[in-house]
């Protein structure tokens, strides 16, 4: 058996007839661009995640550059954030001028320690970026307690989290402005890049519409009536395109089964490693893990990962090494031992296949080679 870690083309087969249809409704419809595909995702994404306003672009490193450029954030700026999240929650913060300071993690859910964050703050701090890294919620009641304390905006990295919740608030509403993705990875995985910011401020909601499509305001675009261009802020160009909007719309809906799917997934994954060496991932009370990734932790990481990998299951690492150990982040000068938490959990992590295509035969094999592999069960 083979156990591919994400089965796009079982997903699309899935849904063929409603993709399809989408595609031919944007290609006959004749707007690539400014179309209604958009917009529509837009408001349907709203009403999903419960925030008053959304705003597309077109991936979710987009997505948080555009929040920190909506908030006014730049050149001196200095933005917390946690240094084992993917590439682009660090580089949103250096493209917009400000730089990333890196605050280690909690040991039981990898997310930013918020005991940690007070000792990182300087006069330059205006932002705290957590990362619901996994799927599984940070501490979002103490990060805006010190956020608040300390005067500092909050953008949630929420790209791998939708529909995760403490105390039955969803990750992104809690911040000034949450980011998601729509990378086919995801939750809800395009076919092809996206992402999407969510707000319940209007304002913040309007320039993040300007910031995105080159500067304009979003009404004057859609006025086929108007005449030229009226540049109110020093854009960019990172819109969601009208194919890339109409196919996370298609599959929006099914998000509630394929979420309750990987978290089937993840209880069978729990109980068959009880009573064996593997360490689990945690759910902390009150908080609703939707495990974009199951990842668990043990010794002999990388002689248990080529086992799997020759038995034909797919396995990663996310992410390996944390950032501050990548070369792309050696001007920053932070050495091995500077995160020690979030460095012991990169030694040891191993992220196993958990996908809503993920068929229940596939995930008994995957628990079956993963305990012989790790010495059997006790």
């Amino acid at each position: 058996m083979t156990v591919p870690m994400y089965d796009h083309a079982r997903r699309y087969r899935q849904l063929q007839p409603e993709l399809d249809a989408a595609v031919r409704r944007v290609l006959e419809g004749g707007r690539p661009d400014w179309g209604e595909e958009v917009p529509g995702l837009e408001r349907e994404f709203a009403a999903f995640v419960g925030s008053g306003f959304a705003v597309g672009c077109n991936s979710g490193t987009a997505a948080l550059r555009l929040a920190l450029l909506a908030l006014g954030i730049g050149l001196g700026d200095e933005v917390i954030t946690a240094p084992n999240s993917d590439a682009g929650t660090a580089s949103a913060i250096h493209h917009v001028g400000a730089k990333p300071i890196f605050v280690d993690v909690e040991e039981d859910t990898m997310n930013l320690d918020a005991g940690l964050l007070e000792a990182a703050i300087t006069p330059a701090t205006r932002a705290i970026l957590p990362v619901h890294l996994y799927g599984h919620p940070a501490d979002m009641p103490r990060n805006m307690e010190i956020a608040r304390k300390h005067n500092l905006f909050v953008i949630e990295d929420a790209c791998l989290a939708l529909g995760s919740s403490i105390a039955n608030r969803k990750a992104g509403l809690w911040g000034d402005i949450g980011c998601f993705s729509f990378a086919s990875t995801k939750h809800l995985g395009g076919f092809g890049s996206g992402g999407i910011c969510v707000t319940d401020n209007p304002q913040l909601a309007e320039r993040m519409e300007q910031f995105v499509g080159y500067g304009q305001p979003r009404a004057r675009v859609y006025d086929k009536t108007a005449q030229g261009q009226l540049l109110l802020v020093e854009g960019i160009n990172e819109r969601l395109d009208e194919l890339r909007a109409a196919m996370p719309r298609v599959q929006l809906p099914y998000v509630p089964d394929w979420t309750a799917r990987r978290i089937e997934h993840a209880a069978a994954y729990t109980a068959a490693f009880k009573n064996s060496s593997i360490q689990v991932p945690a759910i902390r009370p009150n908080c609703t893990h939707t495990f974009r990734n199951y990842v668990i932790r043990l010794e002999g990481r990388d002689v248990v990962q080529q086992k799997l990998l020759e038995a034909g299951i797919s396995v990663t690492l996310a992410y390996v090494p944390p950032l501050h150990l990548q070369p792309a982040y050696a001007r920053m000068n932070l050495p091995e031992g500077s995160f020690p938490v979030a460095e012991a959990a990169c030694e040891r992590l191993l992220c196993l296949p958990i996908s809503p295509q993920l068929s229940d035969a596939q995930r008994d094999y995957v628990i079956e080679k993963l305990i012989k592999a790790a010495g059997g069960v006790e």
